[in-house]
């Protein structure tokens, strides 16, 4: 409904102006002219084209706003598929980093994580929508500082402990000793102190 609250309500007067001019002509066309006296029904046979003029502009314009707002929803349906298709590519091909460093909310059981961005995984993942800031964008360049971030919300879903590496079971001794060295150090060393 972004088309609604840009456009539409912005011209908050017109579409009033609209919306009484096609009551306004449809009440006067609808009356009937018998109970109307000569001279009331004289002029409504005079301004009768000017009458349903006023309906067909206004009418016309309820729909080509209609219109639009529709189209705006079918954008924003299809913007939305595309971002989900590209998280599911995304999360489907994720690499060896990219998985560790998902696992690690996992492995410190937290939703906020302060991970480098200058990383090239965390930077692949922040950039392709999988990981967000926690606490808004940085309001200046700093790509030196350690930032907190989180998985994105329309990421959640996606990320499966299959898509992780991980099973749902019991683990075995040999695969915890796997998933343990395959921490990223800096996340290992965020998560030491």
């Amino acid at each position: 409904m972004k088309y609604w609250t840009t456009r539409f309500s912005q011209y908050h007067a017109f579409n009033w102006l609209m919306i009484w001019l096609l009551l306004c002509s449809s009440a006067i066309l609808l009356f009937p002219a018998a109970k109307l006296g000569p001279a009331a029904a004289h002029w409504l046979h005079a301004c009768s084209l000017y009458l349903w003029l006023g309906i067909l502009i206004s009418s016309s314009y309820f729909v080509s706003q209609c219109i639009l707002i529709l189209m705006d929803v079918a954008q924003q349906q299809l913007t939305q598929y595309q971002q989900r298709h590209k998280l599911e590519q995304m999360i489907r091909c994720l690499d060896f980093s990219e998985r560790a460093i998902l696992r690690e909310f996992v492995l410190q059981r937290k939703s906020v994580i302060k991970l480098p961005i200058t990383e090239p995984a965390v930077k692949n993942l922040l950039e392709s929508g999988v990981l967000t800031y926690a606490y808004g964008q940085p309001l200046f360049e700093d790509d030196s500082m350690i930032k907190a971030l989180m998985i994105a919300m329309p990421a959640r879903p996606l990320i499966t402990y299959r898509a992780l590496g991980l099973t749902k079971g019991k683990m075995s001794e040999e695969q915890i000793e796997q998933i343990m060295s395959a921490r990223p150090k800096f996340a290992s060393k965020g998560s030491a102190r």
